[in-house]
């Protein structure tokens, strides 16, 4: 049975710090309006880096933002027309070479995650996409699935790769449905203790599969 690639988005295809500020800029300034009511603005500021360098939902738990907040955030998100003017790594054209069928699994907000996979161009490149949408209020998250795509494909859980970069995220929930992840450290993070392998480029992935795919064909 074939292998079968399961991709994360943001900093794993692309880099999230490549959407230049200006372009949501309209959405941080009302939002930082609301927030320096809240924390002031010392801790405002903090808070705003933060927003740039992690997903929202775990900035949103560290501050214990309030359904308020919350809501408020949401709402600019989803009114917002997007014009992100983003590339992927440039490897990725290994990616799209790969002949296993490759699944696209990204959490966020609906509409920008849709904007950003529409202005990569990579639409074409995955046989399904799934977006674990931080506002669904019956949310599985990505291990929940994860596990429906184990169910709908009926495939032995050593063949499937959760390929990505946040070891709390789909790395985590890859590892402990016994999936065989791949951690993506395009900036020279640490390996997980949740990653099995750990690459810097899509070509070392390649190699991995190949190795994998002719060790399972000799057993």
């Amino acid at each position: 049975m074939n292998q079968l690639l399961i991709f994360d988005l943001d900093d794993t295809l692309f880099e999230t710090k490549s959407i230049s500020k200006t372009s949501v800029k309209p959405i941080f300034d009302q939002f930082e309006r609301l927030l320096i009511n809240s924390y002031g603005k010392e801790m405002t500021e903090n808070i705003v880096s933060e927003l740039w360098k992690f997903p929202f939902d775990f900035v949103a738990q560290k501050y214990l933002f309030d359904n308020t907040l919350n809501s408020e955030f949401a709402r600019l998100v989803n009114q917002y027309e997007y014009q992100l003017n983003i590339k992927t790594f440039e490897d990725f054209g290994i990616v799209q070479n790969l002949r296993q069928e490759k699944i696209l699994v990204t959490t966020g907000f609906l509409k920008l995650q849709n904007a950003k996979i529409r202005d990569l161009g990579i639409e074409k490149d995955f046989a399904e996409i799934y977006i674990d949408d931080l506002l669904d209020p019956k949310r599985i998250h990505k291990q929940g699935i994860f596990k429906n795509i184990l169910l709908k494909k009926n495939i032995n859980p050593n063949l499937i790769y959760v390929i990505g970069d946040n070891p709390n995220s789909e790395l985590k929930a890859g590892f402990e449905l016994n999936l065989n992840t791949v951690q993506v450290s395009k900036f020279g993070q640490e390996k997980s203790e949740y990653a099995h392998y750990c690459i810097t480029g899509f070509d070392e992935l390649k190699t991995i599969l190949k190795q994998k795919a002719c060790i399972q064909h000799s057993l």
